[in-house]
């Protein structure tokens, strides 16, 4: 979201008396999107989020007319940053925001939702062991997987139509990459397909989608793939098995009259050529159940 949209956003908040609840849990986990321009540890944020713009736009909260509380407040989790599981996080906003959330019950009644994690991650602050962890070790190790990934998709995938999202950034992050792809193929039936013929676990759009929007018809096309999780040297295979299962269903496409079928007709169709399911699995996180989130641990480097 570039930062003038991100202003609007703010002042429209405001206009109706909205809260905005931005879910910043990756914003600690970015690198330059070039591997060539990589330098360890990107300690700057691009731009600021939307709770630094409502905190700064106009006067913030303390403007003339506000209540003091603000319209944004940005969730963080440490789950992300330390390590799967934690189960502990913190919300960030306006001073008089933030004191009424430690009044709820969930915090005022016995002090916090995770005492015991919480000291750890106290901890870990205080002494600056977490921030020399992201910056020396997760980052690094997150940016190697995500080149190698993206290089994967750019060398199999966008040969065969698929279409990368904003591929002029010069910032990513997180643990995720997203792709679009090429009619008429539909993300469900490659998900599907990739689990059965391939072993490999990928997101479909239609999973994110919320019930009633009318904007789902975007998600039928759109996959995401998880390069936090399989160690780094599966990755590229991932992606050239997914690779394969697009070119069969091309070879469907053609050979079947793919166009006048229903989901359900494609779903019995079969290529005749089947991989062996013996192969380690490539696991898109987003379809493993359970906190594990695929952070990499300084003994798997």
């Amino acid at each position: 979201m570039t930062l003038q949209r991100r202003k609007q956003l703010v002042k429209a908040a405001r206009d109706y008396d909205a809260l905005i609840i931005t879910d910043d849990v990756y914003d600690q986990l970015q690198w330059p999107a070039q591997a060539s321009s990589f330098s360890p540890g990107l300690q700057h944020a691009v731009l600021p989020r939307v709770v630094d713009i409502d905190r700064e736009l106009e006067g913030g909260a303390q403007r003339p007319g506000a209540d003091g509380f603000g319209n944004a407040v940005s969730n963080g989790s440490f789950s992300k940053i330390a390590a799967p599981g934690t189960r502990c996080g913190w919300a960030e906003g306006t001073e008089k925001f933030t004191y009424a959330l430690s009044q709820s019950g969930s915090s005022a009644s016995g002090g916090a939702p995770s005492q015991m994690t919480s000291t750890f991650m106290a901890y870990l602050l205080e002494t600056g062991e977490l921030e020399n962890h992201i910056y020396t070790t997760l980052q690094p190790s997150y940016a190697r997987r995500y080149y190698s990934m993206i290089a994967a998709i750019e060398h199999h995938l966008v040969p065969l139509g698929v279409r990368l999202p904003q591929s002029d950034r010069a910032v990513v992050g997180g643990y995720f990459i997203w792709f679009a792809l090429p009619e008429p193929l539909l993300a469900d039936d490659v998900a599907r397909r990739a689990n059965d013929e391939e072993n490999v676990i990928i997101g479909q759009g239609s999973i994110f989608a919320v019930a009633g929007d009318e904007r789902n018809k975007d998600l039928e096309r759109q996959v995401r793939v998880c390069f936090s999780w399989e160690e780094e040297e599966n990755l590229s295979e991932g992606i050239e098995r997914l690779a394969a299962v697009i070119s069969r269903l091309y070879t469907l496409l053609v050979r079947e009259d793919w166009f006048g079928k229903t989901a359900k007709e494609r779903h019995h169709l079969t290529p005749a050529h089947r991989t062996s399911t013996a192969l380690p699995k490539v696991v898109d996180v987003s379809m493993v159940e359970g906190p594990c989130t695929g952070l990499v641990s300084p003994a798997h480097d």
